[in-house]
């Protein structure tokens, strides 16, 4: 089997420049908590990493969809979808994707004196329960715009507010509890529909079935579908594309994630599947979207 470490569909990663690095870490507003390399690979068949001196920055991984395994203080586990680790710094270590269902993680190597307390006690697998109020989407909202921050001509300034954004997307994972439960509760405590539409919103990255939905809500698969149709006018699949058509809209216009980095990252294996879903939806392709979008 090969080992790869980069060269996937949909990748997208960033690496600091040094001259970069040496402007964050003079800088005062950011220099304890900073990033120094981060990205995102979609069902990485083959993904394999071994540091036997281990590296010199922090490293955060959520694994979104599928799962795989790290080894790490001689131990090897296993990390599934929904759950995250911070491995330490200058510590041996090796992860690889699961051979069977490879997993789309998101990665993000952080440095600076804040560094250690943003890990403490993260170092093994953690999970990010799925529920009502799991606010994931905002989560991964504040990834993209960090990268696409990052992606940008950069300067100090650029630099700083990635890295303030940076703190809040840790403290996202590290304090979940505060994060989720001070947030729109009534709003869909108040009606089960809500509920299932906000969870099919949490979870727009993954291949999801009538089933999950049906699960999510406790009713069976017929009783859910009839439910759906009555209180939304449209079927529950069709609805969830919907959504997902909504957010490759929002991805076209506000990044500059290429057609088949948009197509991974909303779960369509084939960008050709995506780009044909896509122009049945919306009436233009996905380039004619991005060309038009102001006219729109």
């Amino acid at each position: 089997m090969a080992k790869v470490e980069l060269g996937f569909e949909g990748e997208r990663f960033i690496y600091i420049p040094n001259p970069m690095i040496n402007l964050i870490e003079d800088s005062p507003l950011t220099h304890d908590l900073y990033i120094y390399s981060m990205g995102y690979f979609s069902h990485a068949a083959n993904h394999y990493i071994n540091r036997p001196e281990g590296c010199d920055e922090f490293l955060f991984i959520y694994c979104k969809n599928g799962c795989g395994w790290f080894e790490l203080y001689g131990e090897t586990k296993r990390l599934n979808a929904d759950q995250f680790i911070i491995l330490p710094k200058n510590i041996p270590h090796a992860y690889w994707a699961d051979k069977e269902t490879p997993w789309t993680i998101y990665w993000i190597h952080f440095k600076g004196s804040k560094a250690p307390y943003f890990s403490t006690n993260f170092d093994k697998p953690t999970d990010v329960p799925i529920s009502t109020f799991s606010r994931i989407e905002e989560r991964l909202d504040l990834f993209e715009e960090m990268f696409f921050i990052l992606n940008e001509n950069l300067s100090i300034q650029r630099l700083n507010y990635a890295n303030l954004l940076l703190a809040h997307f840790l403290g996202s994972f590290l304090f979940i509890d505060i994060y989720r439960n001070n947030f729109r509760h009534k709003e869909y405590a108040e009606n089960v529909m809500k509920r299932v539409i906000h969870f099919m919103n949490e979870n727009i990255e993954k291949n999801l079935k009538i089933k999950d939905f049906a699960e999510f809500c406790g009713y069976s698969e017929s009783y859910f579908y009839r439910r759906f149709v009555k209180e939304t006018g449209h079927a529950p699949m069709k609805y969830f594309m919907y959504l997902k058509i909504e957010k490759a809209c929002r991805l076209l216009i506000q990044t500059d994630m290429k057609v088949n980095q948009i197509a991974h990252k909303l779960g369509f294996k084939e960008p050709q599947y995506f780009s044909r879903t896509f122009t049945n939806v919306m009436k233009l392709s996905p380039k004619e979207f991005r060309e038009q979008n102001f006219k729109l």
